[in-house]
């Protein structure tokens, strides 16, 4: 008898420790997620995903400048926006297909998320108000951290090769699109971004066609250049 209460115990014991140390379930914390489908062209074909801690992942898939896996983090005043933004929508309540009537346009899905609880929402530009001035905040956060997402990229395009960068000095008056475009039209180069209060710019450039002395000796020959840094 002793021997069977002993084992019994023993039993009893090992379960609960066993139970202690099982790790609890992951939850979800997710706040809401588009992802977007291709057409006939070049639509960008990615996934967001916003967390309700302000990190956002980032996956490109096809026909955009950024393939592959990526991460940011919102500001305290975008995510309590976003928030506010996904509330208004309330996906909850619509089916998760809305037909469209338009041919190859844009397609997409909005998730939304609480807990263990998911609703998608799929259809094209043609959807509600709401839902498309989710999908456009969604959009807009994205460009705000360095995401192209509003327009597709075509994959012959020689930009996508333009890889290389450097920094370029303009003078103060000089408008750097006007600058740029004849370079841009021989396919020399692509304005990529300012990156001072100044009219400095990073500018890419095809490495495989251009060594970066030939592209810095060419750029501090024209006129309205300052100077040219390696980036």
């Amino acid at each position: 008898m002793r021997h069977t209460l002993f084992l019994f115990l023993f039993a009893a014991l090992f379960a609960c420790k066993t139970r202690k140390e099982m790790p609890a379930p992951a939850v979800d914390d997710r706040l809401i997620s588009l992802a977007t489908q291709g057409c006939r062209g070049w639509c960008p074909m990615y996934v967001l995903d916003f967390h309700n801690s302000g990190k956002v992942a980032y996956e490109g898939i096809r026909f955009v400048e950024k393939t592959g896996k990526s991460e940011f983090q919102l500001t305290a005043d975008e995510l309590n926006s976003l928030k506010e933004t996904v509330k208004k929508a309330d996906l909850w309540q619509y089916p998760e297909q809305i037909e469209s009537r338009i041919a190859d346009a844009p397609y997409a899905t909005l998730t939304v998320y609480n807990g263990d609880k998911t609703h998608p929402v799929s259809g094209s530009i043609d959807r509600p108000r709401p839902l498309l001035e989710l999908e456009n905040k969604l959009k807009d956060l994205a460009e705000a951290h360095g995401l192209q997402v509003k327009k597709g990229v075509n994959p012959n395009d020689p930009a996508l090769k333009m890889t290389a960068m450097l920094i370029v000095k303009l003078k103060p008056d000089l408008n750097a699109g006007n600058w740029s475009k004849p370079l841009q039209d021989e396919s020399l180069l692509r304005l990529v971004r300012r990156v001072s209060s100044e009219n400095n710019w990073m500018i890419g450039y095809d490495p495989t066609q251009h060594t970066e002395q030939e592209m810095m000796d060419l750029l501090k020959s024209m006129e309205g250049v300052l100077g040219v840094e390696k980036k």
